[in-house]
C-alpha cells in the first residue's frame, strides 16, 4: 500500500520532498491521482509504513499537508 500526501502548493511539495529524503525516507513526486482531484498538480507518494514518521517530520518542520490518502489494490483510494 502507498500513502499519498497532498500540499497547498508545488513549493510545499518540494520542501517536503527535500526534508523527507534528507531523513532517508524514500518518496516519489507524482501527479495528483484523478480519483482525488481533477486539478492539475503534484503530490508525494511513499510507503504507508513510513506515513507516521513522515507526518511527524513534516509537522515538526512546519510543513502542513492538505490531505493524506491511502492507496490499495483492494479498496482503491481512501482518506487516511
Amino acid at each position: 500500500m502507498k500513502c499519498i500526501l497532498l500540499f497547498r502548493s508545488v513549493h510545499h511539495v518540494i520542501k517536503a520532498e527535500k526534508l523527507l529524503k534528507g531523513k532517508g525516507i524514500k518518496v516519489e513526486i507524482i501527479p495528483v491521482p484523478r480519483e482525488i482531484s481533477s486539478d492539475c498538480g503534484v503530490a508525494i507518494e511513499l510507503s504507508v509504513e513510513l506515513k507516521e514518521e513522515a507526518l511527524n517530520l513534516l509537522e515538526g518542520n512546519h510543513v502542513s499537508i492538505l490531505d493524506c490518502y491511502i492507496k490499495s489494490k483492494e479498496r482503491g483510494m481512501e482518506r487516511g
